[in-house]
C-alpha cells in the first residue's frame, strides 16, 4: 500500500514539474519571435511636415511605416532605382493617427483612415497612381476633409414572447378626406 502512495506522490511531482518547464521559454523546440522587418530604401522619400517615412517589404508589397509621422505633413516618393515602382505598395500607420491620406501621381487616391483599434492598420495604395513612368507621387495626410458617414441605429429588436409596438401609418399612407 506504501509503494503506491509512493508510487503516486512521484508522478504526482513529476508532472508537476514538466508543467512548470513548459513555460521556460528557452527550450530548443519553442517558438522564436519573428524579427522585424529589414528597412530598405526603395524609394527616395522627401518628408515636409516632421517626422521620418521608412520602408521595408512584407512579400511583394513595399510598406511605408507612417507610424512615426506627425498629424500632417507631406512627402515627395520617387523611385531610388532604374526598375522603378515597386509592384504593390502600402501605408501602415495607427488608427486615429491623421485623418486620410491623399496620394497623388498619374491618378489621385484619397485614402480615410479609422480612428477604431489599437493595432496598425495598412492603406493599400491602389497601382493606377504609380504606373510605369510616373516619376514621383505626392503624398499628403491630416485631418479628414469629408466627415465620417454615420448610419441610424437601427430599430430596437422586441424580446421573445412580447408583441411588437403597432406601426404609426405614413400620412402619405391614409387616404384623403372625400376619397
Amino acid at each position: 500500500m506504501a509503494c503506491r502512495a509512493t508510487v503516486a506522490v512521484s508522478i504526482a511531482a513529476s508532472l508537476t514539474l514538466l508543467a512548470g518547464c513548459s513555460s521556460v521559454s528557452w527550450w530548443p523546440w519553442s517558438k522564436a519571435e519573428a524579427p522585424p522587418p529589414k528597412p530598405v530604401d526603395e524609394l527616395k522619400i522627401d518628408t515636409r511636415g516632421g517626422g521620418a517615412i521608412l520602408q521595408y517589404w512584407v512579400g511583394n508589397t513595399l510598406v511605408l511605416d507612417m507610424t512615426g509621422v506627425a498629424g500632417t505633413g507631406a512627402a515627395t516618393a520617387t523611385p531610388a532605382y532604374d526598375r522603378g515602382w515597386p509592384y504593390r505598395l502600402s501605408a501602415r500607420t495607427l488608427p486615429g493617427r491623421f485623418g486620410e491620406l491623399q496620394v497623388r501621381g498619374a491618378q489621385r487616391a484619397v485614402l480615410p483612415l479609422t480612428t477604431e483599434g489599437t493595432t496598425p492598420v495598412e492603406l493599400k495604395i491602389p497601382p493606377g497612381v504609380y504606373p510605369r513612368g510616373q516619376a514621383s507621387i505626392e503624398l499628403s495626410w491630416g485631418p479628414s476633409a469629408a466627415p465620417a458617414v454615420t448610419f441610424p441605429a437601427p430599430p430596437p429588436v422586441p424580446a421573445p414572447g412580447t408583441a411588437a409596438p403597432a406601426a404609426q401609418p405614413s400620412p402619405a399612407a391614409q387616404p384623403s378626406p372625400g376619397s
